[in-house]
């Protein structure tokens, strides 16, 4: 997966672990990143909104997500997950993030996620609203 760290991700979200996140090894257990890559969607969501979002009014839905973990994540290390958007699709919406060490810039594991935009009546793929498109074009070019 290419996830070149650079300017293009604007946001970038401090996340802490827990003790219940490690596995018998002394390391993250690979299911939490998802957690954490939740986190940091949820920081993009509410910057691209501008104000902390009401998620019974935006339904989006994961469908796909893809991961390559590349170093071990260990208890105490300086965290933070980087997400930008990769692409908005008809109905859907691409994000890129990364789990880094802040200090070292190390990258623990890379993601690609595509979420659908859902129309809450049918269930059903329905396209992304101009309005989001317009929020997310401005928050991916610095444009406040």
């Amino acid at each position: 997966m290419d996830c070149e760290l650079d300017a293009s991700f604007r946001c970038a979200t401090p996340v802490q672990l827990r003790f219940n996140d490690l596995d018998t090894l002394g390391h993250v257990n690979n299911s939490v990143y998802f957690q954490l890559f939740d986190l940091g969607k949820t920081d993009y969501f509410t910057r691209v909104n501008g104000a902390p979002l009401d998620w019974e009014q935006v339904p989006i839905m994961l469908v796909n997500v893809n991961c390559d973990f590349m170093a071990q994540t260990r208890y105490g290390e300086p965290l933070e997950v980087l997400t930008r958007l990769d692409r908005v699709g008809n109905t859907s919406i691409t994000l890129m993030q990364a789990l880094r060490n802040k200090d070292t810039s190390e990258v623990k594991c890379a993601c690609r996620s595509v979420s659908a935009y859902l129309d809450l009546a049918t269930l059903q793929p329905t396209p992304v609203p101009e309005r989001w498109r317009e929020a997310l074009a401005r928050f991916e070019s610095g444009v406040k």
